[in-house]
């Protein structure tokens, strides 16, 4: 599913890179913007907004800036996916996927306001099944690692774990917020 979801973004980014190498007129449409690059793997504006409307990540409340909270936590879930892809910890049950997708469909409102959603966002059900089996397979991982504690120590280790996947990686992060952009 993480391949398929891959090779997704690439074949979007490849549209991309050939329309722009095509001369597009000045009046062409923005489909989607590169936020940031992790390890060669690309995190879209597309990624970001489907990530809050879908509430895979809640920004805290009086955030300053939404888009980049989300994005900074989108690169952290792209580092830890690739260590738990090393580790193969077990696949989660496919009632667990079926009922975090039941509860997206509640907040929504119904399963149709989710089908509107995914549309809205270019992602398809199978794209978000496959983001919440990786979000369950990541917990699975950082509980075998860290233990089930809800402990400061259990935060703050994963916290350092976290910041060492990030200096080992290749980030390249292409967001300005709004007020510095001039």
């Amino acid at each position: 599913m993480r391949r398929k979801m891959r090779d997704v973004v690439m074949m979007r980014l490849a549209g991309v890179f050939i329309v722009l190498l095509c001369g597009a007129p000045a009046s062409a449409e923005l489909i989607d913007r590169i936020m940031a690059v992790v390890s060669r793997q690309a995190i879209t504006l597309s990624d970001v907004n489907a990530a809050l409307l879908f509430q895979l990540v809640e920004p805290p409340p009086g955030t300053p800036d939404p888009l980049a909270f989300v994005l900074d936590r989108l690169i952290d879930r792209t580092l830890m996916l690739a260590e738990v892809d090393r580790f193969q910890p077990p696949e989660p049950a496919p009632i667990e996927i079926s009922l975090r997708l039941q509860e997206m469909e509640q907040r929504a409102g119904s399963a149709a306001a989710v089908a509107r959603s995914l549309a809205v966002t270019g992602m398809t059900l199978d794209q978000l099944r496959a983001h919440i089996r990786d979000d369950l397979r990541i917990t699975t991982y950082l509980n075998q690692r860290f233990g089930t504690s809800a402990g400061p120590e259990r935060v703050e280790a994963i916290a350092a774990w976290v910041a060492e996947l990030r200096r080992r990686a290749e980030i390249t992060v292409q967001y300005q917020a709004a007020e510095t952009i001039r």
